[in-house]
């Protein structure tokens, strides 16, 4: 029986709330992040820190590896469709669904290319200069108070990608090369600034690579030792917020499979694993749809592009986004992912995200 989707609530308690509510510290009743504008009031600044591919399912199975984060756990936050990193990181940044800000998934079509934003390459090269950033991303991000950059505290090597461009105009990217800096630059940054943001990978770097078994735990551990070390440098009166992008499945090799002769009526693919779009070869957008839902029924949730935009999958859609979709998403609810030909090393992966399980697409809110 096919289960039913989490389909984003961008008006709700979504990631695209987030950086709003932190702004303004709400506590009104009728506002989704009543529960955190309360929670945020009194305090003097706010440290937000991001875990990429932290789930709220994850952490609510570790409690003993992060008994800090599981104390402070408000109830969890909906991620975005697709729940990957580019496009969540960019509805988190800009307060926009994806149909409006335009970084649609991981791989998406520009033109006659596709786009892989995370590095922000067209066929393994750099695209800045083709795609320029700063236009691709069709929001502003909400990455200025009071006319200075809020300080973004990452690794280095992101500092000068088109992806941090794209999501972080704006921003003042305060770069660590080891974690342990991170508690210094936190501490230097509040001097002139009562917001500050701090974006760690290595969760969903570790569970890519080792699914959700020990170096995951391992990895949640060591994260959790930073945010505990920024909790006792900075002030009681400094509250800090954790959340995340999106969860996890450990799907390991497990691929879904179609019919060779569906599969000759694809032009080429986009998306990812979790997530992926078939791009049909002209006039067979209807035929590949009734085989693709024919054959997936039992793994996947399949949609036409209109059919995906009209539940609102991604919001309000402009007419410049709605190039970057593919003809038919096929999105796996079982354990599973849609392997693209084109993209060799992607069965190294173990776990995976994109899809509109419950295990991705909810993400933790945590207040210390």
């Amino acid at each position: 029986m096919e289960p039913t989707p989490i389909i984003p609530d961008y008006q709700g308690r979504c990631l695209t709330g987030l950086l709003g509510v932190v702004g303004r510290q709400s506590g009104a009743t009728d506002d989704p992040f009543s529960d955190l504008g309360k929670a945020l009031q009194g305090s003097s600044a706010t440290v937000l820190v991001i875990l990429d591919g932290l789930g709220a399912g994850q952490l609510d199975d570790r409690t003993e590896v992060a008994p800090l984060l599981a104390a402070g756990r408000l109830a969890p936050v909906m991620s975005v469709a697709p729940s990957t990193t580019v496009t969540a990181l960019t509805s988190l940044s800009t307060g926009a669904a994806p149909g409006s800000h335009g970084l649609v998934g991981y791989r998406f079509a520009m033109d006659n290319a596709i786009l892989q934003a995370l590095q922000w390459k067209v066929d393994g090269r750099d695209a800045q200069q083709r795609f320029v950033p700063e236009v691709v991303c069709r929001v502003t991000p909400l990455m200025r108070r009071g006319g200075t950059g809020v300080p973004y505290v990452a690794e280095k090597r992101f500092e000068t990608s088109g992806f941090t461009k794209a999501h972080l105009t704006g921003s003042a990217f305060v770069p660590f090369g080891d974690p342990e800096e991170i508690g210094t630059l936190v501490e230097r940054a509040l001097v002139d600034h009562a917001f500050v943001v701090v974006y760690l990978d290595a969760i969903d770097k570790t569970a890519h690579q080792h699914g959700l078994e020990l170096q995951f735990d391992q990895a949640l551990s060591s994260c959790e030792a930073t945010i505990k070390d920024l909790r006792r440098r900075l002030h009681d009166d400094v509250a800090i917020v954790v959340t995340a992008d999106h969860g996890q499945v450990d799907v390991g090799p497990t691929t879904v499979t179609m019919n060779p002769t569906t599969l000759s009526l694809v032009n080429f693919m986009s998306g990812e694993g979790r997530f992926r779009w078939l791009h049909a070869h002209p006039e067979q957008r209807t035929t590949l749809l009734e085989r693709v839902s024919n054959e997936l029924q039992d793994s996947c949730w399949v949609y036409s592009k209109r059919q995906a935009i009209s539940l609102g999958l991604f919001g309000e859609v402009d007419d410049d986004v709605n190039d970057r979709f593919g003809d038919v998403a096929v999105i796996p609810f079982l354990d599973q992912f849609v392997p693209d030909p084109t993209e060799k090393k992607e069965h190294r992966m173990r776990s995976r995200h994109g899809s509109l399980t419950e295990a991705e697409m909810w993400v933790p809110l945590v207040v210390l």
